[in-house]
């Protein structure tokens, strides 16, 4: 359920940036993207804390403290392709 909820959120952040700044394309792209990482990190802690990130088959919580630096990257991707690719749908509907 964590990585839709995530999904849905990078969407829609990306979505509300670019409908804001049509015209600077990349500057909207680049911001859209370092929300989305800041987003994605804070929510991936708040869901430790709350319990959301348990193993169903060990019972154990997630410890994801060493591997911060393969998490920012990966996120920083997928939130790039994201802003990419909802950008370039809203500047496709609004020509």
């Amino acid at each position: 359920m964590v990585p839709y909820i995530l999904t849905i959120l990078c969407v829609l952040v990306a979505g509300a940036i670019h409908w804001v700044s049509p015209k600077a394309y990349w500057k909207a792209t680049m911001v859209s993207t370092a929300i989305i990482l800041l987003f994605s990190v804070a929510a991936l802690f708040i869901f430790q804390a709350s319990g959301m990130l348990v193993s169903e088959h060990t019972g154990e919580n997630a410890d994801f403290s060493g591997q911060m630096l393969n998490i920012t990257i990966l996120v920083s991707f997928f939130g790039f392709l994201i802003s990419l690719f909802v950008g370039w749908f809203l500047r496709v509907v609004r020509n």
